[in-house]
């Protein structure tokens, strides 16, 4: 959820897609809050977290062509995150997780479990 766009992103449009350097720097504000470990007790810094975020599918790459967008994803193109080398994409939140990170209330979109339905 600390991917959710921040304020400034919302009103720029600037909230799903990433600079390398820019969504660096948007993982260590993250970061910053706590530490992060993989299961093999590794502690993940910027670069780890992000070439993870790209592993799973959260972060795609993707470069505007003059033809239209060009995506490309971890099963695809497994070396553009090896070191998380920048190789000239920008980082875009997928779309299947955007509308997570849109919710103000989460309360307020999920049904009513205690309801009698």
């Amino acid at each position: 959820m600390n991917m959710k766009p921040s304020r400034r992103e919302r009103t720029t449009k600037e909230g799903f897609v990433y600079q390398t350097d820019g969504l660096l720097k948007k993982i260590g504000d993250i970061v910053e809050h706590g530490e992060f470990y993989f299961s093999n007790k590794k502690k993940a810094d910027r670069k780890d977290l992000a070439a993870f975020l790209y592993k799973i599918n959260f972060l795609t790459a993707r470069k505007e062509t003059p033809t239209g967008i060009e995506r490309r994803y971890f099963e695809e193109n497994r070396y553009l995150s090896s070191q998380f080398v920048d190789f000239g994409f920008e980082w875009e939140i997928h779309p299947a997780y955007r509308w997570a990170l849109q919710l103000t209330q989460i309360e307020d979109y999920l049904p009513d479990l205690t309801a009698d339905n």
